[in-house]
């Protein structure tokens, strides 16, 4: 009974990722995959930003989001449609390689399963939820972003490594690791830079055996190769960007100067004692040199204001979580350890409590516009949107409302994200100045000509909807208070 574990927990979360994907509200990033996906299918060969349309290219071009886009293309899919499926197949393929991994441990199925229940609930009373931290909340909203298969990447990688490094690789392993590295890097950076760690970490834990089998360095340089040949998107422009995308990585970094990090990450320190005491077992100085690792590099990069590493902060815990799972499974414990492991998890399911439920929650008829807010980013704005066709620029009065433009495949003059691709100042200028009190119709008109502006998104109350306010645009579209206005 206790080998079909791991079979019937994948089996269960599965099961819930599905009813998750496909009968509860979607909201978050989930805009900005499905813009990246409408300007794939209209466009496979030579896409335009999915944002704004300025440029071609885009870093969300990826490997991943091409996968998806061709999947949709050939099979007439709706994009939301293919995100929802996505969202599914990268629990299964997480669930897979964490299993594939945890082997490593010791301890058989037991340690598997409690690999999967830790790495789900030992976080904190106020999980965050973010792109790949792997706690149950999170995962009710991000499971269809390429984080979770970039996560799952990462373990393989990591195993893959592993394997080469104790002498018995597989068939083609240093080009396996080399090729999902390169995926790794165009698919999502910052969990590229955590997979790094991990490969450092393993090869420091046994600089011996690392030597003799000298693959890392070829391997990082093939990868880095293989993702400059990829058409879609410049890794050398994700770099340029780092400092631009650091400011939105500042709330992580606030929350562990808030209160120590215990509300977010404090129940993933249940795990320490196990990973100090297990450090002469498999696995066990690896996850330890891990652990440092990663902790000194969050303190250097902190120290110098470099907030985007607090991206790599799911790479801290997880050998926290992993070496909790292996100490519990590997042989019988104390009551009372089992007693304090119980207690940490029930207070990890009641923080996660929201993402486990989350199937339960049904869109409903919104009665007023901050409850679309909370609906499927493929329905809100419904009423308002029929106007607005694939391409189609609109100027939209808040972020919120270019979000749900770029969901339903059009393009806002200014990015509803932080996007340091394009020149986000100079459009926010002209937005702001589209929609201020006292701007005279022509310089409206030289906006929206300049931006070629087809629609304006605002309040029924913005001066730019006001009659003659912006001449050859008229009101198509009003509800709870907003307007659409169209150039015939």
């Amino acid at each position: 009974m206790t080998r079909r574990l791991p079979t019937v927990l994948a089996a269960a979360l599965v099961g819930w990722a599905a009813v998750l994907s496909f009968g509860a509200p979607w909201a978050g990033d989930t805009r900005i995959h499905l813009a990246t996906l409408h300007a794939l299918i209209a466009d496979p060969w030579s896409p335009a930003d999915p944002l704004v349309g300025l440029a071609e290219g885009s870093p969300y071009y990826s490997p991943y989001a091409y996968l998806l886009a061709l999947t949709a293309k050939a099979g007439g899919f709706a994009p939301i449609t293919v995100l929802r499926v996505a969202g599914v197949l990268n629990v299964a393929l997480w669930l897979w390689a964490l299993a594939r991994f945890t082997r490593r441990l010791g301890g058989g199925a037991r340690t598997t399963v409690l690999a999967v229940v830790f790495c789900l609930l030992l976080w904190g009373l106020h999980p965050q939820a973010w792109s790949g931290f792997t706690g149950l909340y999170s995962l009710s909203w991000t499971m269809a972003y390429p984080s979770l298969f970039a996560t799952a990447l990462m373990l393989l990688a990591w195993d893959v490594f592993l394997d080469i490094r104790s002498g018995r690789p597989g068939y083609g392993a240093p080009a396996l690791l080399a090729l999902v590295m390169a995926v790794l890097v165009l698919v999502h950076p910052f969990t590229t830079v955590g997979t790094a760690l991990g490969l450092v970490a393993f090869a420091l834990a046994d600089p011996r055996a690392t030597l003799r089998r000298p693959v890392l360095a070829p391997a990082a340089l093939a990868a880095v190769g293989l993702a400059l040949l990829w058409p879609f998107s410049d890794v050398t422009d994700l770099m340029a960007a780092t400092p631009g995308m650091a400011e939105i990585h500042w709330t992580l970094v606030d929350d562990l100067w808030a209160d120590h990090g215990l509300a977010h990450y404090g129940l993933a320190l249940a795990g320490l004692p196990a990973l100090v005491a297990r450090r002469n077992r498999p696995l066990g100085r690896e996850l330890l040199v891990l652990f440092g690792l990663v902790c000194a590099v969050l303190a250097a990069a902190f120290a110098a204001g470099s907030w985007g590493f607090a991206r790599t902060l799911p790479v801290a815990v997880l050998p926290l979580h992993l070496s909790l799972a292996a100490w519990c499974g590997e042989r019988a414990r104390p009551r009372l350890a089992w007693a304090a492991v119980g207690v940490a998890c029930a207070v990890g399911l009641y923080g996660n409590l929201g993402g486990l439920t989350r199937p339960l929650w049904r869109p409903v008829e919104a009665a007023t516009l901050a409850e679309w807010k909370q609906r499927d980013p493929a329905t809100g704005y419904a009423h308002l949107l029929a106007e607005i066709r694939p391409g189609d620029v609109v100027a939209a009065q808040t972020d919120f409302a270019a979000r749900a433009v770029n969901a339903r495949g059009g393009l806002s003059l200014v990015p509803g994200w932080p996007y340091p691709w394009v020149d986000a100042a100079a459009r926010e200028a002209d937005n702001a100045a589209l929609f201020a009190v006292g701007t005279r119709a022509a310089d409206r008109s030289a906006i929206a000509a300049r931006h070629g502006v087809r629609c304006v998104l605002a309040d029924l109350t913005s001066p730019a909807l006001a009659p003659g306010a912006l001449p050859g645009f008229a009101l198509v579209s009003t509800a709870q208070g907003v307007g659409l206005a169209c150039r015939a």
